[in-house]
């Protein structure tokens, strides 16, 4: 039995993404006839990031294993610049921005087939 590899993100990607996601989000609020219910979608889905953030930053505060690895962080800041903290930091971040933008295109697409419908 093989474990499987983790997916791979990228977080300059997912940013790239969001933007261009958001680009066309706005661009379908203009034209469409439900702006309104897409734009609660899209403000909804950057509450939704947030939250999470938040939600995950505060777990973490709380944590004591976080504490004593912030400790340890940094006695070796210079080693975790170069080491997979900081992938870990912008696989999370990738990750989050993933799944918005995965609830902006979802929102476009069930705004653009309802428009088409008669």
């Amino acid at each position: 039995m093989s474990a499987q590899l983790p997916p791979k993100y990228d977080l300059a990607q997912e940013l790239r993404e969001l933007g261009e996601q958001l680009k066309r989000a706005f661009q379908v609020a203009r034209e469409h006839p439900q702006t309104k219910e897409l734009e609660r979608q899209v403000t909804q889905a950057v509450k939704d990031l947030g939250a999470e953030v938040e939600r995950a930053v505060k777990t973490a505060r709380a944590d004591d294993r976080v504490r004593k690895a912030e400790a340890q962080v940094r006695e070796a800041v210079q080693s975790a610049k170069e080491g997979s903290a900081k992938e870990d930091l912008e696989r999370g971040f990738a990750q989050g921005i993933r799944a918005l933008n995965e609830q902006i295109r979802k929102a476009i697409e069930e705004t653009e087939s309802g428009a088409r419908k008669p």
